[in-house]
Formats: structure tokens, sequence, C-alpha cells
């Protein structure tokens, strides 16, 4: 089920609204991504952890912007800017931090090299996954086909917050994650109305994001593994409950002519 065919949010006032906070935290998303590439730069003490804050509050709102976006109807405000930011958001603000991670790294005269190559695989794959996605994917498909750029970033997040999480470690996960983004392998994208077991994943692994962004230093550094857990899962069962969401989707579009009669 899409979110046109809910009656309740029809209403024009409802549409109104959520057009107007769609556009309120996708500008905060652009807000978020941009601080957190000029904190970058000022290396401040801790920059991991606000590393982590700042996606958390980026996918937070775009989760929020997306969803409000298509309630209000609005394709445009959905696709093209909305993706724009996450251009800035899950590309280049997540590829310049860890391009300084990586560059740390005690190889002398390789750090920047290597810091520079990470940098520049996960903003490659993550532009173009962004590319494809506004050219290729409509915008009601039960599955996204390549692993989200978001979700990307917060893979990333939760790896510097590991306890002695080395520069190699960073530079071999930003490319795994990349090759997973730019593949056409199928994820669930919760376009639609979810239904009880998403929304249980959705609440669930919000809370978890939420606690990214409000929870002291100490306790973010071990919310990471239950993220971290979460995001194992979605990569092993993710592409099998895609198929499964386009065959039940396919089997209603089958259907829906025989009620009509």
């Amino acid at each position: 089920m899409s979110w046109q065919e809910v009656t309740f949010l029809q209403k024009p006032w409802i549409k109104k609204i959520s057009w107007i906070l769609a556009n309120i935290f996708t500008v905060g998303n652009g807000i978020a991504a941009i601080t957190g590439i000029v904190l970058t730069f000022l290396n401040i003490p801790g920059m991991e952890y606000w590393f982590a804050r700042l996606i958390a509050i980026c996918s937070i709102l775009d989760f929020a912007d997306g969803k409000l976006a298509k309630i209000s109807g609005s394709k445009k405000l959905a696709v093209d800017i909305d993706t724009l930011m996450d251009a800035f958001a899950f590309g280049l603000f997540p590829a310049t931090y860890i391009g300084y991670r990586i560059a740390e790294w005690n190889i002398e005269g390789w750090n920047i090299v290597a810091g520079v190559v990470g940098g520049l695989v996960f903003l490659g794959a993550a532009w173009f996954r962004l590319y494809r996605f506004i050219n290729r994917d409509p915008l009601y498909t039960p599955y996204f086909s390549g692993l989200p750029s978001s979700f990307a970033a917060m893979v990333l997040s939760c790896l510097v917050l590991f306890s002695d999480t080395q520069e190699w470690v960073i530079l071999v996960s930003a490319i795994i994650v990349s090759g997973f983004m730019i593949s056409m392998i199928p994820f669930p994208s919760f376009k639609g109305v979810p239904s009880k077991f998403d929304l249980f994943w959705i609440i669930s692994t919000a809370l978890m994001v939420l606690g990214f962004v409000v929870l002291p230093n100490y306790i973010m550094k071990y919310l990471s593994y239950g993220i971290a857990v979460y995001m194992i899962i979605y990569l092993i069962a993710g592409p099998g409950y895609a198929m499964k969401l386009t065959e039940q989707m396919k089997e209603r579009e089958k259907e829906s002519p025989k009620i009509e009669n």
C-alpha cells in the first residue's frame, strides 16, 4: 500500500504541513552535513563521536523528509532536492571524514594517498548510487537497487566508534560498503505504508539511531554494537525480504482488476 491510498492523509492541510516539514527536514539535512565537514576540517577532539551523531541526525531527517514528501505528493521534493542533500550528507561528509581518518595511518609517504583513495572511492560510489536512484528507481518500489548511501554511512559511523579500529580497517570497510552501494543487490526500501513487521523494524532502528544523537559518548560506544547487529541482519536477510515484498506487490497488482470487477 502507498501513502496515497490512506484516505486520512489526503486532506489538504495534512499535505501542506507535510510539504513544509519535508522542506525543513531537507534543509536541516544539508546543514548537518556542512557542519560535519567544517568540524572535520577543524579536527576537533572526539570528532568520531560528532561524526556518528551527525550521520545519525542526517539519517533520521532523510527518512522523515522522504516519508513526508510522499504524503504531500511532491515528487520534485521527494526525488531531486532530497537527493541533492543526500549527496552532501551521505557522500561528501562521510568521504571527507574517513579520508582524514585513513590519512592518519602510519605508512609514511602513503597515508595521504590512502586517505584520498578511500574518500574518493566512497564518494564516487555514494554519488553513483544516488544518480542511479533518481534516473532508474521508480518512486514506489519495495526495494532499493544497491545498499542505501545512508546505511553505508551509518556502517562507517559505527565502525569508527569501535575501540582500537585501525585505519586500514576503515579503508577496507569503505571499499566493501562502496561495492554494496553500486551493486544491484535488492534491499528493502520501506517506502510504502509499513506492515507490523516493518513498523517494528523501523521504530527499533530509529530508537537506536536516535540514541546516537542524544546519549553521552560512553553509551554511544556500546550502542554502536547493537546497531552493527541490525546492519548485519539487514545485509544478510534484506535481499531475500526485498524479493518477497516484490512478489507480494506483483500478486496484489494481478488481483486488483478482479476485485474491481
